[in-house]
């Protein structure tokens, strides 16, 4: 499959409480078709489970769930046309699997090969004053930092051309995204 091909995936990635999912509403508000972030709604699923499978307990397993989450979000997407964003993608397990110092299993990798993103993806740094905990977000501010580098790292060694928003407001943001995706 061709790396760049239609539809335009664009991913927004950056540590937890960086501003994505509310940089990823205002562009779903503008028109474009946005995908959310399959963590949080995996954490909610294993909380209520009682598993242990999250990503401060078992992040081995936790990526495992969230690889194939992604892929299968990444596959909802073929049948879309245009502009569509996603609230982290595959290349995010890597970042997070090196944060926690585990390997990328290789299947991983594979599946990532099969997917198409555009090679322009924006990272959200942290950003002190916005930033929040809750109990599917019960990272410090400087985990998030410390998981911003990791992702920005992964990223970068896939080839992706990473493209640092500043912390600046929302409609700010979403101009700075659309002028670089058209």
């Amino acid at each position: 499959m061709e790396r760049y091909s239609s539809p335009q995936r664009f991913i927004l990635t950056g540590g937890p409480g960086s501003g994505k999912s509310t940089l990823l509403e205002a562009l779903r508000q503008s028109g474009y078709r946005c995908y959310e972030e399959v963590s949080r709604q995996l954490i909610r699923e294993q909380m209520s489970r009682g598993t242990g499978i999250l990503p401060w307990e078992n992040m081995a397993d936790f990526a495992e769930l969230a690889v194939r989450s992604m892929y299968r979000q990444h596959e909802e997407s073929s049948d879309s046309s245009g502009i569509c964003f996603f609230d982290r993608g595959i290349p995010d397990v890597f970042g997070y699997l090196g944060y926690y110092g585990l390997p990328v299993p290789s299947h991983y990798l594979t599946m990532f090969d099969s997917c198409s993103y555009q090679p322009e993806v924006f990272l959200l740094p942290p950003w002190k004053e916005i930033f929040v905990q809750d109990r599917e977000r019960p990272q410090s501010y400087d985990e998030s930092e410390a998981l911003s580098l990791w992702l920005k790292a992964a990223y970068t060694s896939l080839g992706f051309n990473v493209i640092e928003l500043p912390r600046c407001s929302l409609q700010e943001r979403v101009e700075l995204v659309t002028s670089v995706t058209g």
